[in-house]
């Protein structure tokens, strides 16, 4: 690919270029054409790799993964309709390729493959400032949930984003994201507890940063 993660940051998730403002830009990104794949890439690479980081966990390369959403992008643009925005529709392939990279993480663990391709851990908490060691026992916490929670914890608290487009994002009644919600926010809040994690570390944490 022609750009690079370094370039985009992790910054607010629901910064600009949720929507299509003209068929002409549509027709340019089915088309491919550079200025227009870039623009796309630069508008919405924030998200994907917040949504990586935070629905793949601490043992994913988030930046491999997220170039690996953009590859798929990049190969089914011409055929994508408009008839969601094009952040939701990247959410429903990002979902996929971190839910594909989770399974083989597991595998490389379970034969013990994952010290031998070199995944790293993560830092030690009693090796970093307060701040770090909170951030990281909130994203442990984020994973012990099964990922229809955790995805629903970060697009409705973490970005805080309404039921009903969540519900759109994940191609579901608002009903069941209100009911994914109730159950994932308890198990959230006794993962967090049982780490000793506060409400203000969260907090801190919201957003993709």
């Amino acid at each position: 690919m022609f750009f690079s993660m370094k370039d985009v940051g992790t910054g607010d998730t629901q910064a600009s270029g949720e929507t299509m403002n003209a068929t002409s830009d549509l027709d340019a990104l089915r088309g491919l054409e550079p200025t227009a794949v870039e623009q796309f890439y630069r508008d919405h690479a924030p998200a994907v790799l917040g949504w990586v980081i935070r629905l793949g966990g601490a043992r994913l390369d988030a930046e491999d993964v997220a170039h690996q959403v953009f590859e798929i992008a990049l190969h089914r643009l011409p055929s994508f309709r408009g008839e969601s925005t094009p952040r939701t529709w990247l959410y429903g392939i990002t979902r996929r390729v971190v839910a594909n990279a989770r399974r083989k993480q597991a595998i490389w663990s379970f034969v013990g493959l994952d010290g031998w391709l070199g995944a790293d851990p993560g830092p030690d908490p009693e090796a970093v400032s307060g701040r770090e060691s909170q951030r990281r026992r909130v994203q442990e916490a984020l994973d012990a949930l099964p990922f229809a929670q955790r995805e629903v914890v970060v697009l409705l608290d973490i970005e805080e984003r309404p039921a009903a487009e969540v519900a759109q994002m994940l191609d579901v009644p608002v009903g069941t994201v209100y009911s994914r919600s109730h159950h994932a926010r308890r198990a959230f809040a006794s993962a967090l507890k049982r780490k000793g994690v506060t409400a203000e570390a969260v907090l801190s944490w919201g957003g993709v940063a």
